[in-house]
């Protein structure tokens, strides 16, 4: 292998790290995270539940006489990132939320942003059991009452061994 090419092997793991798509495996190695649709998930069970979980989502705020939140494809494109990591083998967890932020803000300037995950397995209404679990707890039915939030992006991947990940975000633009 040249110095050129592996010069360019190596920019090109940097490059997909630093948006998002590969992360280490915890034995120093770098994986890549491939945001598209997996061979196991079915593109309209996905879109299903991503539906149902903001439908879910809006219908909370409507019973308390909040405006109901955009669902953005850009910022669904961001959440798929981050759902598919997690499906991936990457960790449950917010990390690498202020680069997702970052993301956003490129093409929508916001005044704030958060972030819900969810993930579960094993029940008949996955979407159902995500917005079930950010109801019961504070932090997370806090970011969906919200009422400063307008936009939102709802994205899930399932993994090999049939766990769902969702990822959603809440945005105030600028």
């Amino acid at each position: 292998m040249t110095l050129k090419s592996i010069s360019v092997s190596l920019l090109f793991s940097l490059l997909l790290w630093a948006d998002g798509c590969a992360g280490p495996t915890g034995a120093g190695e770098l994986r890549i995270i491939d945001p598209v649709l997996q061979p196991h998930e079915d593109a309209a069970e996905l879109e299903l539940l991503v539906r149902r979980a903001h439908d879910r989502v809006n219908a909370q705020r409507a019973s308390l006489g909040m405006t109901q939140l955009s669902l953005d494809t850009r910022i669904s494109r961001v959440a798929r990132r981050h759902s598919a990591r997690m499906a991936q083998g990457g960790a449950f967890s917010h990390q690498g939320f202020k680069q997702r932020a970052t993301a956003i803000g490129r093409f929508m300037p916001y005044r704030t942003v958060a972030e819900n995950l969810g993930y579960n397995y094993g029940n008949a209404d996955p979407a159902a059991r995500a917005f079930n679990s950010w109801l019961n707890s504070h932090k997370h039915r806090q970011a969906m009452e919200d009422s400063r939030f307008t936009h939102t992006g709802l994205a899930v991947a399932k993994s090999s061994n049939g766990r769902y990940y969702f990822t959603q975000l809440f945005l105030l633009p600028r």
